[in-house]
């Protein structure tokens, strides 16, 4: 590996947890996984010419994924569940309302280094959308475009390499994974000192 670079080739695995519940599940059949995190750009002119630039992220992005999605997840992640149909029936429409969802994932390079990834709040952005070409050869990956929204502290994505993490974060990330596994204890010392 060239030093000091990591380049993202696989998700090895991915997890997820519909908000309220207490565990994670897993959803490792991930064919492609792409992320696009929205930034703002405010500038500054001097007479009509631009003098000065400023970048900065909104806590906002996308998450765009191809994959096979467990039945009882995909239920749960558009809301098809209804206390008044019977057993094993679903449906969708007008009472379906997404719910957010956290994601986590573990990544690799090339040379099989790990990264974990976790998107802590995460909605659905479309509804269902499916479909089935009689004789095809290979079964369709679902697309999933996953709008991912600021938490409390104005992330919508962390990221560690796995061999910077303590042992005790890296256990828990992918299935324990809260903002608050991922905050410093250590309060930061102010330029002055104090």
């Amino acid at each position: 590996m060239t030093k000091g670079v990591f380049s993202e080739f696989e998700v090895k695995e991915q997890w997820i947890k519909v908000k309220d519940e207490e565990s994670y599940s897993t959803m490792s059949c991930v064919g492609s996984s792409e992320e696009e995190l929205e930034v703002k750009v405010i500038t500054k002119k001097c007479r009509g010419v631009k003098a000065k630039e400023k970048v900065k992220g909104t806590g906002s992005g996308t998450l765009t994924e191809s994959l096979h999605v467990p039945r009882d997840i995909y239920n749960k992640m558009y809301n098809m569940n209804r206390p008044n149909l019977k057993k094993g029936v679903y449906a969708y429409g007008q009472n379906s309302s997404h719910p957010e969802f956290s994601i986590t994932q573990r990544v690799l390079d090339e040379d099989d280094e790990e990264k974990f990834k976790a998107y802590p709040r995460c909605i659905l952005e479309s509804g269902p959308k499916r479909a089935v070409e009689n004789g095809q050869e290979e079964v369709p990956e679902l697309e999933l475009t996953i709008t991912l929204l600021p938490d409390d502290n104005g992330e919508c994505m962390y990221e560690a390499l796995k061999s910077e993490l303590d042992e005790e974060t890296a256990g828990k990330w992918l299935e324990h994974f809260e903002t608050s596994l991922v905050q410093s204890t250590v309060v930061p010392v102010s330029e002055n000192g104090q």
